[in-house]
């Protein structure tokens, strides 16, 4: 079985060889200069060509941006590009490219859909993650209560640009799966209310995701920390997963699967067990089995892996993910 038909099959209820065995997020680079010292070939830097060096089922990301080379930006981290209306029309002119992809990125990603071994995913903001890129952390949060307009006005114009890349998408290449950054959670729950959740996203999630699900593709919400609540209100618009469900926030996919058995949920194995060694590492996916077998949970770091992890423990780790995940067939 292909990977992408592993993956859809999944997604919809189907028969299945096994769970796919991916990594989503790419290594952080100390992680990867770690191992290029313990024999990783110095060749092999790409996330694809990681993922081949390893024998994983390719998974690769596709991102598109709102905002152009010209568009301002911030000038530190957690620091907006903008602070009311004037400023928004001012960076205006600057946002909104006509999405594309490369001539030959494109040929190569037509290629490795039909070679059939690798994933491919796309990936836009969403509608706490994008206004937050644009005003700032504090900000942000402030414009829910003192520019609630403002708030509104910047997620209907991006729906605009969303609307639009969503059609060029879909005149131009396939995608297993889609995903949302949204960093909405930490580690003791949502940023916001139900209520404000309900007035200030909902509605734009509720325009877009029946458009990208008739395109076939499933929707994945990209949210760190504890998203016990939060997958409840991702669901009711229409969410078909999330990701990376850190471990160290406390949550626990099992409960999710009950309250949202529809859903598919990525990641979820702690990646803080990985320095230890084979027998902490086993453990570790002891634990996630119950939930693959009764579930849709494809097991994957639950977010990237630390550079605290030797190669040689990678190695373990991949060879333990294969031996998991082709623990699980289902039958439909």
């Amino acid at each position: 079985m292909k990977a992408s038909e592993r993956f859809a099959n999944l997604m919809r209820g189907k028969p299945i060889d096994r769970l796919p065995a991916i990594e989503w997020a790419p290594w952080w680079n100390l992680t990867v200069d770690r191992w290029h010292t313990e024999g990783l070939p110095a060749d092999r830097n790409s996330v694809y060509d990681i993922q081949d060096y390893f024998g994983l089922d390719k998974c690769c990301q596709t991102v598109f941006w709102c905002r152009s080379p010209q568009t301002p930006v911030p000038e530190k981290f957690g620091h907006g590009i903008m602070r009311d209306e004037a400023d928004y029309e001012k960076i205006l002119p600057t946002l909104f490219p006509d999405p594309t992809i490369a001539p030959e990125t494109l040929r190569w990603m037509q290629k490795t859909r039909e070679d059939g071994d690798t994933l491919h995913f796309f990936t836009v903001e969403g509608y706490f993650w994008y206004p937050r890129e644009m005003l700032g952390i504090e900000n942000h949060l402030y414009s829910f209560y003192d520019q609630p307009d403002l708030y509104k006005r910047l997620c209907a114009d991006y729906t605009r640009w969303l609307k639009r890349t969503l059609e060029y998408i879909g005149n131009t290449f396939r995608f297993d799966f889609m995903s949302f950054e949204e960093d909405m959670s930490y580690n003791n729950g949502p940023m916001l209310s139900k209520e404000t959740f309900d007035e200030f996203l909902a509605p734009c999630f509720r325009e877009v995701i029946p458009l990208i699900h008739q395109m076939g593709v499933p929707v994945f919400i990209d949210s760190d920390g504890d998203i016990t609540l939060a997958v409840d209100w991702y669901a009711e618009v229409g969410a078909d997963g999330m990701f990376p469900l850190e471990r160290q926030a406390g949550v626990d996919v099992s409960l999710y699967i009950e309250k949202q058995p529809q859903m598919a949920f990525l990641g979820h194995f702690d990646k803080m067990c990985m320095k230890f060694g084979e027998e902490a590492m086993r453990r570790e996916f002891e634990r996630l089995l119950p939930s693959m077998q009764k579930g849709k949970l494809i097991p994957s770091c639950d977010h990237q892996t630390p550079p605290d992890v030797s190669l040689e423990n990678y190695r373990i780790y991949v060879r333990l993910l294969k031996e998991y995940t082709a623990k699980v067939t289902k039958n439909g």
